[in-house]
């Protein structure tokens, strides 16, 4: 798998040749950490791409955010199974999620985003 690399500031990465781009399990990192970034319809190319994050927000009903978490990252190429995932949102309405994985590459890997 090949998936751009991103800067400090979460753009992709032009100019550098391969070393623009994540390859293997690195490329499936990056890959969800912009499905989640992604907000719903943000991307306007693909409007129906992106997490419904304002309405999760506000839901009290964790089960459901959980389902749509799991749903955006098991999508992922290269993505076999979630084994755990949990999240939280903080007051300074952050939100961070934690994973453990298993993918093409490698068996239970384990991710954080703050998103």
């Amino acid at each position: 798998m090949i998936f751009r690399s991103l800067d400090k500031n979460l753009d992709w990465n032009f100019g550098a040749g391969k070393s623009s781009y994540a390859l293997y399990n690195d490329a499936i990192v990056l890959n969800i950490e912009t499905k989640l970034r992604t907000f719903l319809s943000e991307c306007f190319f693909k409007t129906n791409a992106g997490l419904p994050w304002f309405d999760l927000i506000v839901n009290k009903n964790k089960d459901i955010v959980v389902l749509y978490i799991k749903a955006a990252i098991i999508e992922i190429y290269g993505v076999i199974n979630i084994k755990e995932l949990e999240y939280s949102i903080t007051t300074a309405r952050k939100v961070t999620v934690k994973y453990t994985i298993d993918t093409l590459y490698v068996k239970n890997f384990i991710g954080t985003i703050i998103i």
